[in-house]
């Protein structure tokens, strides 16, 4: 095999991007295609985190209201779209997008915004490319001279004064361009298609969702004993939030804020399976015209490394300034303590006229929207039939999902091997059903778990039931989601805990390829490593593999899940005492039975509540196969969809999909918030032996971790 080869980068590309802020044609080379992507995935970014975090923002601090109804409401919004995968959320959203309007009947909600099904046209103002240049480095001077010497800031300020009137010539001048409806279509603007419109609105509420829990948290983890000193010496309440509470909270906030950011831009790789040509998608087209899958993943992989470093570095330098001083006497009460679910009483929602407005509002629209939901998902849907029955039905068609079921469930699967899929899939859910049920021990939850491991082995394998073995080749729909994702999980365990431990190992070549594989997991896109294993194994090892797609995806889900949960564990190992480990040897443990009796346990115990919602996100991540070809069951709903007389009821379709995802994570979501609440008012225990002073106290020593649910 020949070593990489850049020069295709300046062969003609034959092919034309059609949505770009740098216009692409086909007799333009690779190089500036690429250029293109790189350009589209800068655009989505810029407009969808600036958007997620105002909106994350706001409802944030929304749902810190006392108002019970209000509470649970704003709730009750974003669980689903926590707990769903943003690739569905994706389908949503375009599949809405198309149902909307015509172009000559499009939707005004603001005056120059056009919203139809082609997508959305905004005012677009010419010229500021350039001032938004000038002001962002004025900026930047102004900030590095605010603590020099007053004459220099005079001087600084009149060459400001003095470069700002030269730029005034120099640079064009702002017009601002209204789109105008003309002919069949819209003339001015700026015209984004249905697939930008979606990948930045479903980008923007689902992190939007997760900024407001990060933003929420970060408010009730002040102390709240310095908001009660600065009430008592006068301040308003606006300069209490100004002065007290975001100096505190942005500590808290900063770094699960970053990781957000992060997680955004390698969103923007799903645009892939909507259309969208970002660089992803731009990369995939490279490689399948010229077959030089490492060059254009080399590209890619580099490029994501390349922007996660960048942000991550401006994030790191302003969370060292916002932890710049100390902050002594806080305090154990925080302000979680004093809110917390606000209960359902008469006084909480009529005590005072705006409390009163404000419920009546509040059970209007969910009354309002509870009767039109009903009307459209029960009283007027249509439950079976072919599609023609449907034509004429005011409400949904769940016949296009009762219809296909059988894909859905079983995907390609031959009828007669259905119920050897079906008992499959009830032993998984079982052992799912015995990790998540909160009143069995730990020993029963394991054992139950294992003899369904066991049993959906004898299953597949054909000794227990079916005609014959079921090889994962032929799995599809259900199958494929449930044994993904747990397999995913049952390997990512002992990997994530080697990981942790040999990054946290003082020999530098343990602790240096574990850094380098943790870091290049974290920062290339899962859609990336999917494809980088898909086509890069071939290329290595050579023969076929494509019938190996759903190992070769697990071992991509299995490694990048591990490496998240390595950083949740090394996390929790370095918050066990190190007095504990230094009892311990003294005692003369060896330093193996110290780390699997001592810390383990405990490091487990804290890192229980993150290290669920790490398997969470790896069930919602086995969404992500269907780039590569794997039907699973997100998939499946693509070929229902892909029908021509099923294709106007694909919101049906992805909403039956998402209701599955929801049964799946939400018990793993609720586990865990019910462990970090638990873990929030119990005492730290220690391990027996290991409390000198219940020993001096003469006290029963402490009942140890090992072994406790």
């Amino acid at each position: 095999m020949s070593g990489p080869d850049f020069g295709l980068l300046w062969q003609r590309a034959g092919f034309q991007v059609a949505e770009s802020l740098l216009s692409v044609g086909p007799d333009d080379t690779y190089l500036r295609v690429v250029l293109s992507g790189v350009v589209n995935t800068l655009t989505v970014a810029a407009l969808a985190l600036p958007l997620a975090t105002v909106f994350g923002v706001v409802l944030g601090l929304l749902r810190l209201t006392r108002h019970p109804l209000l509470h649970r409401a704003l709730a009750l919004l974003v669980e689903p779209v926590r707990n769903t995968p943003v690739l569905l959320q994706l389908f949503v959203w375009y599949a809405l997008l198309l149902q909307l309007p015509s172009v000559r009947q499009a939707w005004q909600p603001l005056p120059g915004v056009f919203l139809s099904n082609r997508g959305l046209a905004m005012p677009l103002l010419h010229g500021a490319g350039g001032w938004m240049v000038i002001l962002v480095a004025t900026a930047l001077v102004l900030w590095r001279t605010g603590r020099q010497p007053r004459w220099l800031q005079g001087a600084v300020l009149a060459s400001g004064f003095v470069a700002l009137a030269m730029a005034w010539h120099a640079v064009p001048p702002l017009q601002l361009d209204v789109p105008i409806a003309a002919g069949l279509g819209l003339q001015g603007g700026w015209s984004l298609s249905p697939e930008f419109t979606a990948l930045v609105i479903g980008l923007t509420v689902f992190h939007a969702a997760y900024i407001a829990d990060i933003v929420r948290g970060a408010v009730l983890s002040v102390p709240a004993g310095q908001v009660d000193a600065a009430s008592a010496l006068g301040m308003r309440p606006a300069t209490v939030a100004a002065q007290i509470v975001y100096p505190y909270a942005a500590r808290v906030a900063v770094p699960p804020y970053a990781n957000q950011c992060l997680m955004l831009v390698k969103n923007s790789t799903l645009a892939i399976a909507i259309g969208y040509q970002e660089l992803m998608a731009i990369v995939n087209t490279m490689i399948a015209q010229t077959g030089r899958a490492i060059e254009g993943m080399t590209l890619a992989a580099g490029f994501y490394v390349g922007i996660s470093l960048l942000l991550a570095f401006f994030l790191a330098r302003y969370n060292r300034r916002v932890n710049r001083h100390g902050i002594e006497g806080t305090g154990p009460l925080r302000l979680r303590h004093r809110f917390g679910l606000p209960a359902l009483r008469a006084d909480a929602l009529w005590a005072s006229p705006v409390r009163a407005a404000l419920s009546v509002i509040v059970l209007s629209v969910a009354a309002l929207g509870l009767w039109l939901g009903l009307r459209w998902a029960v009283l007027d849907a249509v439950w079976a039939g072919p599609a023609t029955a449907c034509a004429d039905a005011a409400g949904a068609c769940w016949a296009a999902v009762t219809e296909n079921s059988r894909l859905l469930l079983f995907g390609t699967l031959p009828a007669a091997q259905h119920h050897q899929a079906s008992i499959a899939c009830g032993l998984l859910l079982l052992a799912v059903g015995a990790l998540v049920w909160p009143g069995l021990r730990l020993r029963w939850r394991l054992g139950v778990a294992v003899a369904a491991a066991l049993g959906v082995a004898g299953v597949l394998g054909g000794q227990l039931v079916g005609p014959a073995p079921l090889p994962p080749v032929s799995w599809g729909g259900l199958l494929v989601t449930l044994a993904l994702s747990l397999a995913a999980i049952a390997m990512a365990l002992p990997a994530a805990v080697a990981l942790a431990l040999m990054r946290r190992s003082p020999r530098r070549w343990l602790r240096w390829p574990a850094t380098a594989l943790i870091e290049l997991s974290r920062g290339i896109p899962l859609v990336a490593q999917l494809l980088l294993v898909v086509f890069w194994v071939p290329l290595l090892f050579g023969g076929d593999w494509s019938g190996a797609k759903f190992q070769l995806a697990l071992a991509a889900l299995a490694l990048h899940t591990a490496c998240l949960l390595a950083e949740v564990l090394r996390g929790a190992l370095q918050a066990v005492p190190q007095s504990q480990t230094t009892s311990a040897q003294a005692l003369g443990m060896r330093p193996v039975t110290v780390l699997w009796a001592i810390v383990l346990p405990q490091a487990r115990r804290i890192a229980a509540p993150a290290a669920l919602g790490v398997f969470v996100g790896a069930v919602k991540d086995t969404s992500l196969v269907m780039v590569i070809g794997v039907f699973d069951v997100l998939n499946a709903a693509k070929a229902v969809v892909a029908n021509p007389g099923w294709r106007s009821y694909d919101v049906e379709v992805y909403a039956a999909v998402a209701l599955l995802y929801l049964a799946l994570c939400l018990p793993l979501a609720q586990l865990a918030l019910r462990m970090e609440r638990s873990a929030a008012t119990k005492p730290v225990q220690r391990p027996e032996g290991l409390d000198p002073l219940a020993a001096h106290a003469g006290q029963p020593p402490v009942t140890p971790l090992l072994g406790t649910s």
